[in-house]
């Protein structure tokens, strides 16, 4: 069964298994307010999609050498991005899959919200999943629809810089051109546990595994999404009296 399937349609047949109604699934929980992370940039906590859904195992502390950017290849049309996260978090820890909870550390949603996706991301980085295996020492930033033909939204797109940016500044991540980090793989269908691997700085999962994810158009936005990026984390080395001027200016819409 697909991915694209499997959350679509397995709400129902799962709703008993994850503890409540199909009418439970589908509320939006309000119990936690969006951390503000910059000047322009918010996230809804896990709180926001899953206060009801508990990860099914601990979650571990990661090495970040990297970002990979993924899409969850599921359909463009969104009535609720609560809805999709919460279907995903049910494929990802049914036997499917047999994680201990969604895959991914941060969702975007086509209209330019931000979500926390795997517990503890917002307060520092986690161990993710992937398909094709975790070659490790990455976060996951996972776009919300199928990108293999049609490029993002363009409210997307610029949260996805934003987050990027805020993630290579936090984690201290080079955004230079071309700029890569070494890691050795934990192991995945393209790189074997144990093989020396070059990323980077802002990579796709395709890089990672053999896969088709994050689609052709998203993939092929990487390099402009890797320009938009580093002048704001540049902006960041200003000294403080210039700074908030020269962000806004970046970050701008």
């Amino acid at each position: 069964m697909s991915r694209r399937t499997f959350v679509g349609t397995a709400l129902a047949g799962t709703a008993l298994a994850l503890g409540g109604t199909a009418r439970a699934l589908g509320r939006s929980p309000q119990t936690a307010q969006a951390v503000r992370l910059t000047n322009h940039l918010e996230v809804l906590p896990r709180a926001t999609w899953g206060a009801d859904l508990a990860p099914k195992g601990p979650m571990a502390p990661e090495d970040v050498r990297f970002l990979l950017v993924h899409h969850t290849a599921t359909s463009n049309r969104i009535p609720d991005q609560r809805q999709l996260i919460r279907n995903i978090f049910a494929f990802h820890t049914s036997n499917a899959k047999r994680w201990n909870d969604v895959a991914y550390n941060y969702f975007v949603g086509p209209d330019g919200t931000v979500w926390e996706g795997r517990a503890g991301s917002l307060d520092g980085p986690v161990v993710a999943d992937a398909t094709g295996g975790n070659q490790g020492f990455s976060q996951l930033v996972c776009l919300l629809g199928d990108f293999s033909t049609t490029a993002p939204p363009a409210a997307m797109q610029h949260s996805l810089v934003l987050l990027l940016a805020h993630l290579s500044q936090r984690y201290n991540l080079s955004t230079w051109k071309d700029a890569t980090n070494s890691f050795v793989s934990r192991g995945s269908n393209r790189w074997p546990a144990g093989r020396q691997v070059e990323a980077r700085t802002i990579s796709g999962h395709r890089d990672m595994t053999f896969t088709a994810c994050p689609g052709n158009a998203a993939y092929g936005l990487l390099d402009d999404w890797r320009a938009r990026v580093h002048p704001i984390v540049a902006a960041s080395w200003v000294r403080p009296g210039l700074q908030p001027a020269v962000r806004s200016r970046l970050e701008a819409p």
